[in-house]
């Protein structure tokens, strides 16, 4: 074998080494999580199969992933890791692919229901659950989104059935993330905006003019507009800042 040839095989073979044994916290930061609010206890493990504890995004708590890099979207210029979190009794699991190409965060195929906690009060909001959520931000617009989304409520009002919770589909409206919600009645409609800097706005809306309602509903937080009550909150996530 020629010296030449021999000297370029072995130069391959050490950073295919290299790059097999590259930590996954690089991959975390390659991906674009580093500055969309992500957090975590503790990352482990190489590029291509590691181990996030303690993974938050943002207020949400995803809980403890398997993560790892595609190798060939990086041969197109494109850094894609795959999130997993196995369902197991009372959970549901996680699966998601996010990413960059070019200046674009990419947000893949999300499947999971997110705790809402605190985070909408006093919005009555508890959960969100994603069906195949497809996002792009690019330069902190949106530029495409698709994908079910149902928010579940967790309030007592007379004359109305929340239990189904709010069904809709993400969208795109001037470089913002759009979820307008509503129950299968359309009485009750659930408006959510999310900005590339993490600012967002929500209003849910009851058509009607339940006569309980009228001492109820202010308590709570809602207002009386033309025909029903309404509530408006707006925040940074992780900042709670309820109005």
């Amino acid at each position: 074998m020629r010296p030449a040839l021999t000297y370029v095989l072995i130069t391959l073979a050490v950073i295919a080494v290299a790059l097999f044994f590259l930590p996954l916290r690089l991959a975390v930061g390659m991906a674009g999580l580093d500055g969309s609010g992500f957090s975590a206890k503790a990352v482990s493990g190489s590029v291509w199969h590691g181990r996030i504890e303690g993974a938050q995004l943002g207020p949400f708590a995803l809980g403890d992933l398997d993560a790892g890099l595609r190798l060939f979207p990086l041969l197109t210029g494109r850094v894609l890791m795959d999130l997993e979190r196995p369902p197991i009794a009372g959970d549901r699991g996680l699966t998601a692919t996010v990413g960059r190409a070019g200046n674009s965060l990419l947000v893949q195929d999300v499947t999971t229901m997110l705790s809402v906690g605190s985070q909408l009060a006093p919005l009555p909001a508890s959960a969100i659950d994603l069906q195949a959520v497809n996002i792009i931000f690019a330069g902190g617009r949106c530029q495409s989104a698709s994908g079910q989304v149902r928010m579940s409520l967790d309030a007592n009002i007379p004359g109305l059935d929340l239990k189904q919770g709010l069904l809709g589909r993400a969208e795109c409206q001037d470089g913002v993330l759009v979820l307008p919600l509503q129950s299968a009645s359309g009485m009750e409609q659930l408006t959510l905006k999310l900005e590339g800097n993490g600012f967002y706005t929500a209003r849910l809306f009851l058509s009607g003019s339940d006569r309980a309602w009228t001492l109820l509903l202010p308590t709570l937080g809602f207002r009386k507009v033309p025909s029903g009550y309404a509530i408006k909150v707006a925040g940074q996530l992780g900042q709670r800042n309820g109005r």
